[in-house]
């Protein structure tokens, strides 16, 4: 072992060293997302090992429910972080830079997002400025509540109804209509201080291309400007229809790139 790499230290986070690290995570809130997210909210399902120079955060590794790894940092700690788990088929997520050193110990199998076109899906980190935003109201939309959710179940089924009624305990969704049946919703389930993160738009496949998430979408992110937040989002680079989206109401790209993948342990 090198100089360098002796000066790297690997430990899990613990009480004595939370702090540090919060503030670590806290310098940049839309990477960090939902590391702060379960960190606050999930505590009990979340591990997390950093790396350490000369008491300062370099990078870190974070699994939630013991299904799904997360590395952020410098590429020369991923060795040491990835040498704490030994889950056998995960979902990771990472930099894009730390793939050569993450496919040394998994093989990926399968994407995160069905749109796209190999095994390894590309997210595109984006967020909307108010300077930028260009809403799109093409059909009736409106806040859902929780005596909407049977209307969730019958229009989009029993998945989307778990997913709206968390979005509506923890923070907003909004539905677009056709004919006054529900046809699309675009949901927030997680919100970290200013940061609104876009995780669920869905439109039924027999009314796509008609305009109905671009609507959902721009009432969503109204409502989240006018309350003073940030709205946030992940989209797949190979998923071109919501990209398209996405672009036409303002969403800019922040400059980061994540990749995602269903992985197997190399024995």
């Amino acid at each position: 072992m090198n100089e360098k790499q002796a000066e790297i230290q690997v430990v899990p986070l613990e009480e004595a060293n939370e702090n540090r690290f919060v503030r670590f995570l806290e310098r940049d809130k839309i990477l960090h997302v939902f590391t702060l997210y379960d960190m606050r909210n999930f505590k009990d399902k979340t591990r997390i090992w950093i790396a350490l120079k000369n008491d300062d955060v370099l990078g870190y590794l974070f699994v939630f429910n013991d299904l799904i790894i997360n590395t952020h940092g410098a590429p020369e700690t991923m060795g040491e972080l990835l040498n704490c788990i030994s889950l056998t088929e995960p979902t990771i997520v990472i930099e894009p830079q730390h793939l050569e050193t993450v496919k040394k110990l998994y093989e990926p199998i399968g994407p995160t997002d069905a749109a796209s076109k190999g095994k390894i899906t590309t997210y595109l980190v984006m967020r909307l400025s108010p300077s930028d935003f260009n809403p799109t109201m093409r059909h009736s939309v409106r806040m859902l509540g929780t005596g909407d959710l049977n209307e969730v179940v019958e229009c989009l089924g029993e998945e989307w109804k778990t997913r709206v009624e968390s979005a509506i305990s923890r923070s907003v969704a909004y539905g677009a209509y056709l004919d006054r049946r529900l046809a699309s919703v675009a949901i927030v389930p997680e919100i970290v201080d200013r940061i609104g993160f876009i995780r669920g738009v869905y439109t039924t496949p027999e009314h796509r291309n008609k305009g109905l998430a671009a609507s959902a979408c721009s009432a969503l992110a109204k409502e989240l400007m006018e309350s003073g937040k940030i709205p946030v989002l992940w989209v797949a680079e190979d998923n071109v229809p919501a990209r398209r989206i996405y672009e036409k109401l303002g969403f800019r790209r922040t400059g980061y790139t994540l990749l995602g993948f269903k992985a197997k342990k190399i024995s």
